[in-house]
Formats: structure tokens, C-alpha cells, sequence
């Protein structure tokens, strides 16, 4: 028994510098970490104690890893072969200096190998999988057997510089700082001038705390046998322990708060996500509170939204472009059709969460994940008002990385049944089957379908030739098939349930417009205006002059639906019912649409832009343009110089705007 106990201690002992290290290091740089992404001295300490819940036990395992691997490899019997009698260490410099080479030939092997396979296979991960590690193999062996005459020839020049002399300069020590900083700098340079511009879209949110960790964590090893180590063992667990006890109550009693934290950056955010379902603490809020207000006697119509991605309204017939499109002109021929819609931003990720939630783009809240918009779980979706409501809902949609059941965004979230399918033609027979069966008396339906074959048109290929740009013209040739298969599914239905269809976009395509190829870089019309056409039971038959923004269907779905329209805070828009159902006429100077550019790993730069009748104001940090949209619609004479009471008045509207955004769009 007291040799167990004795081994056990000894395994204490050994043991203790490392969880006080991991304590320490994870504690200290959380609070730091929280302190950098919030406020407050209690989101700060949350924020630190799920990083000390999440961190710790991973650096404990790092730290006791390196110490088993440092006694199994003995450095310091590994440096004393490598150092001559005389305390010089050319060698030892060498092999340093030649390891390097070969761990930086591996990574260029790597990276070459994949970007080799991705062009040889046509990116087929499964492929690439199976030959990348026998390529990798093979690279390594013949970098290991190189290596060893790098070495050896990078130790004998060294040993050049130190023949004759009596009192060495490249001792041991001076070695490893030496190339411990030639390496460091190497690696440095390699980041900046190689690898940086190509991981700006990767999330590295918590780099910061994980390398001050690391550092803390070497620290405290370092110093241990000068450190007062009761006092800074009790320190570090009192500090952690309370941190992460923390934690734990926050979870229970403050959930709002504790989702607040999940939608900001750095590592206390991400470790939230790891420990705690948000999706089931949304899943806690009372039907009660989503279900949307009746209005007295207005019908429970059902409502179809189609969103096409990359959709430009200018190529197409119904509003006078080059391209036939007959369903698309069918539905514009016996609907409204709206000639300035605005998206809410220009790119995916930031309109489909506002159109989902009915929140403006700046102020909905999340977290990119890859090329998708996260949403905090404390927004309500209009899927889950109609629900809640007495709805059956529908999603067909393209994409896994925007709507999943397994790694939910939160786009998906009212949806009773969800269907995921790359390609349109999936998508619709899917509806089909489902609308087959339905039965006269079934509850009222919301259906929102997303096609992503438009979006796909170039192919990446910035070439805006004439001819290139054709490609985008064929595929609104291939989308409206789509369409009037949609509309001839549609058809089958009862006349007492035909549906109100509304059909739009997510963004433009610049097509070249203002030097852009694509989406995503400006908020001119090129990449913010889309196509909007509504048609159905009761729907005037009209062209509507007004500017309207995509935030405005919302409220509109809701009182199309039989329900009383939210306003701000929990919309952004107007309801465009009076509108669609002809009880009013269109005000062509009281038209207004609000989008925005929101700064994330994928966009460094913030925008934003309004509309107000016929003008419309960008802003980009302190410099504003003002165009007349009625004279200029392709936004090519900024009139902020010439138009001071115009450029005055959009920009206390926009400020206005700005300060509305700052708003909670949260129930509590």
C-alpha cells in the first residue's frame, strides 16, 4: 500500500506543474481573450471560464505530451552528442537549421500534392483522400533521406566559422535561440507573404488565446523551481475553479446572456458553442411566444417564396432585358412587379438571414461558419411565426452549407419538413409529391424554395467578355424552365388554394458593372438590385415604381398570411399588402430601401446604402456618394458635390438608419 502511495505522489508531483500551468495559462489568457471581444465584468468572466472548461484539459494533454516526449527523446543527451569538446555546436546548428528545410519542403510538398489531385480529379475529395496519403508518403521519405546532406553540409560550413578559435561563439545555448529566431522569422514571412492572403476567410477567431496560452503554459514550466508554488498552485485553481463555476451558473440562469457571448468572436465564444446546444436552449421559448396576431376575418392564404440566387432583373424580358423567359414574364403578366428592389445586402450569407428573420442585415446576429451566417439562436425566423401560427411550413432549398438539419445555420429553423438538393429539378418534384397529397381542408402552407444553379454561371471565371457573359444569359434560358415547372406544379392545386407566389433574389451579378465581375464587393445596383414579382389571389396586376427593400416581405408574408405585421424592432421593413392588393397606388417618392456590406472574415470592408424615391446614398467610412437614380440608374455621376440638400437629407435618413440598427432585435 505505501508503495502505491508513493507512486502516486510521485505521479502528483510530476504531474502539478502542468495542471497549475494549464490552469494559469488557460485562466489568465481568457480573461484577456473575453476582455478583447466584450464588456462587462461578468460576460467577460463567462467568456474565460468556458474557455478555462474548454481550454485547460487540452493544454494539460499538450503540456504532459511535450514533457513524455522530451524525456523519451532526451534533447539535452541529443544536444551533448551534437556539441564538440570544445562547447562549440556547428553540428547541432546544422541538423536545426536542415530540420527546418525539411519541414518547410513537406509543407510545399503538401500543398502542391492537393493543388495537383484538385486539378487531376476535378475535385473529388473521396479520390484525393485515398492517393494524398500515399503521395505524402513518398514526398516525406525522399524530404527525410534529402535532409540528412542538407545537414550535415549546413553543420560543417558552421564548423568553418569555428575553426582555430579557443572560445567558441556557437555554443548550444546561442544555437537554439539563434535558430529558433531564424526559423521563427522564416515562418513569420512564410504567413504574411504566402499563407495569410490565402486564410483571411478561415475562422482563426481565438488565435489570440491560444498562443498566449502556449506562451503562459512554456512559461510556467520554465519557471517552476522559482516560483512560489503553493501560492500560485492555490492562486490558479481558485482563478480557474471560480471562472468556470462561472460558467456553469451563466448556463442555467443568464441564457440570453450566454447566447449574447455565442454570437461574438474569439475563443470564449467558440468554446461556448462546443459545450453548450444552443438549439436547445432556443428550443425553450414558449410557442407562445412566436405565434404572430390574427386580423379579424382576413383569409389564411398560402404563400410560396421563390429566392434565385444571383438573380439580375435588367437581363430579363419582363423587365426589358434580352432574354426570354416565359414563365418568369407569365408571372410578371398576372402579378405586380416591382421596378427597384433592393436586396439586403450583396452577398448570401447576409441576405438570406435577413429575409429569413425579417431583420436587417446590420443587425442580425452570428457567426460565419465557412461560406454561411450562423444565426443566434435568439432570432425568430418568419417560418416559425407562420407556424406558430396554425402554418404547415415547407423549406426546399439548394444548399447543405446554408440549410441542414445535422449542422443547422438556423435558416432552417420553423420548417416542418426540410428538403436539401443541389439541383432545381430535385427540388420541385419534391414539392410535387408533397402537394399531390394534400387535401382541400389541409392547414394554410408556406413553402420557400432556394435555387442555386444561376449562381453558378461563370464558374468562377472573372472574364467579362461579351461572350463569357453569355454563359449568365443561358442559365436565366435554364432557370425559367425551372420556373414553369414550379408554376405547372403549382397549377395542380384547387383554385380555392391557389398560392400568392412570390419570386426574387438574394443579390445581383455585377457582370462587369463598376470593374465587378461578381457580388460582394459594392452596393451599387449591379449587385443589390433584384428581380420581384408577386402574383396570386387577389394581386393587382401592375408595375410598381416604388423603391421597396426585400426586408419588406416579411411583414408582407405576415399580413398576406392573415396576421398583423410586425414593426421595428422585430422588422426592418414595410408590408407591401396595401400594395399587391391595389389599396393603394404606388408613391414613387416615398419609395425606400435600406441594404448594407457587413465586415467579416470574408469582407474587410463595411458599406452601406440607402434609398429614398429617386435618390440613393453609399457610404463607405466617411466618404459618402449620392446618385439619381430617375436620370442615372446605372450610377455612373456621383452628385454629392452638386446636390447639397439632397446629399443633407439622405444623410441624416442614413444616420437615422444607423442609429435604429443599434436596436435589440431580440424578444428579450
Amino acid at each position: 500500500m505505501s508503495s502505491r502511495t508513493g507512486a502516486a505522489r510521485r505521479i502528483g508531483r510530476w504531474l502539478a506543474p502542468s495542471c497549475i500551468a494549464a490552469l494559469a495559462a488557460t485562466a489568465t489568457a481568457g480573461l484577456i481573450d473575453g476582455a478583447t471581444h466584450t464588456d462587462g465584468a461578468l460576460r467577460i468572466a463567462i467568456a474565460a471560464g468556458f474557455a478555462v472548461l474548454v481550454g485547460a484539459p487540452v493544454a494539460l494533454i499538450l503540456a504532459v505530451l511535450v514533457r513524455v516526449a522530451g524525456a523519451t527523446w532526451r534533447p539535452r543527451a541529443l544536444i551533448a552528442r551534437l556539441t564538440d569538446e570544445n562547447g562549440a555546436a556547428p553540428r547541432l546548428a546544422g541538423w536545426l537549421l536542415g530540420g527546418g528545410v525539411g519541414l518547410a519542403l513537406v509543407a510545399i510538398a503538401g500543398n502542391q500534392a492537393v493543388i495537383g489531385l484538385a486539378r487531376a480529379t476535378a475535385w473529388k475529395p473521396r479520390t484525393i483522400s485515398v492517393i494524398l496519403p500515399v503521395v505524402m508518403v513518398a514526398a516525406v521519405v525522399v524530404i527525410a533521406v534529402a535532409t540528412v546532406p542538407i545537414a550535415v553540409g549546413l553543420g560543417r560550413a558552421l564548423a568553418l566559422f569555428e575553426r582555430g578559435r579557443t572560445r567558441p561563439r556557437l555554443t548550444p545555448t546561442r544555437v537554439l535561440i539563434g535558430t529558433g529566431a531564424v526559423l521563427a522569422l522564416g515562418a513569420i514571412a512564410a504567413w504574411w507573404l504566402a499563407v495569410r492572403p490565402l486564410t483571411r476567410s478561415l475562422a482563426l477567431d481565438g488565435a489570440g488565446f491560444v498562443g498566449l496560452t502556449l506562451v503562459l503554459l512554456v512559461a510556467v514550466h520554465l519557471a517552476w523551481s522559482r516560483l512560489p508554488r503553493r501560492t500560485v498552485g492555490v492562486g490558479a485553481a481558485l482563478l480557474a475553479v471560480g471562472l468556470a463555476a462561472t460558467a456553469a451558473w451563466a448556463r442555467w440562469q443568464r441564457p440570453t446572456v450566454l447566447l449574447g457571448l455565442w454570437g461574438n468572436d474569439g475563443f470564449g465564444s467558440f468554446a461556448i458553442d462546443v459545450v453548450v446546444d444552443i438549439r436547445r436552449v432556443r428550443a425553450a421559448v414558449p410557442a407562445a411566444a412566436l405565434r404572430p396576431t390574427p386580423r379579424a376575418g382576413a383569409p389564411h392564404r398560402d404563400v410560396v417564396l421563390l429566392t434565385i440566387d444571383t438573380f439580375r432583373p435588367d437581363r430579363i424580358a419582363a423587365y426589358g432585358g434580352p432574354v426570354s423567359t416565359p414563365a418568369l414574364a407569365g408571372l410578371a403578366s398576372r402579378g405586380s412587379v416591382f421596378d427597384l428592389a433592393l436586396a439586403p445586402s450583396n452577398v448570401t450569407r447576409r441576405s438570406l438571414p435577413a429575409l429569413a428573420t425579417g431583420v436587417a442585415a446590420t443587425r442580425v446576429r452570428g457567426r460565419v461558419t465557412g461560406w454561411a451566417l450562423r444565426l443566434d439562436p435568439r432570432h425568430i425566423t418568419v417560418a416559425e411565426r407562420l407556424r406558430a401560427g396554425g402554418y404547415d411550413t415547407l423549406g426546399l432549398f439548394c444548399c447543405d452549407g446554408f440549410w441542414s438539419a445535422s449542422r443547422p445555420t438556423g435558416l432552417e429553423g420553423g420548417f416542418d419538413d426540410l428538403v436539401i438538393a443541389h439541383d432545381a429539378e430535385a427540388l420541385i418534384a419534391a414539392l410535387a409529391e408533397r402537394l399531390a397529397v394534400r387535401k382541400p381542408d389541409s392547414r394554410p402552407l408556406y413553402v420557400w424554395l432556394h435555387f442555386i444553379e444561376l449562381h453558378e454561371w461563370a464558374g468562377g471565371d472573372p472574364d467579362m467578355s461579351a461572350e463569357h457573359r453569355r454563359l449568365y444569359d443561358d442559365a436565366l434560358v435554364r432557370m425559367d424552365a425551372h420556373v414553369a415547372k414550379l408554376v405547372a406544379a403549382l397549377a395542380t392545386l384547387p383554385p380555392a388554394r391557389a398560392p400568392i407566389v412570390m419570386v426574387t433574389g438574394d443579390h445581383s451579378e455585377a457582370l462587369g458593372d463598376h470593374g465587378q465581375p461578381f457580388h460582394s464587393t459594392d452596393l451599387y445596383n449591379a449587385q443589390v438590385r433584384v428581380p420581384l414579382i408577386v402574383s396570386g389571389p387577389g394581386v393587382a396586376v401592375r408595375r410598381v415604381d416604388e423603391a421597396v427593400s426585400l426586408l419588406d416581405l416579411a411583414p408582407t408574408t405576415l399580413e398576406l398570411a392573415g396576421f398583423e405585421p410586425l414593426g421595428h424592432p422585430h422588422f426592418d421593413g414595410r408590408s407591401l399588402a396595401d400594395l399587391l392588393l391595389g389599396a393603394r397606388v404606388p408613391d414613387p417618392s416615398g419609395g425606400r430601401a435600406y441594404a448594407a456590406m457587413i465586415t467579416d472574415r470574408h469582407n474587410p470592408i463595411r458599406r452601406h446604402a440607402l434609398v429614398l424615391g429617386r435618390w440613393k446614398l453609399i457610404r463607405t467610412g466617411s466618404r459618402d456618394e449620392l446618385y439619381d437614380l430617375a436620370s442615372d440608374p446605372r450610377e455612373v455621376f456621383d452628385r454629392a458635390a452638386g446636390s447639397p440638400v439632397e446629399l443633407a437629407r439622405l444623410r441624416a435618413a442614413l444616420d437615422e438608419q444607423l442609429r435604429r440598427d443599434r436596436a435589440s432585435p431580440f424578444w428579450q
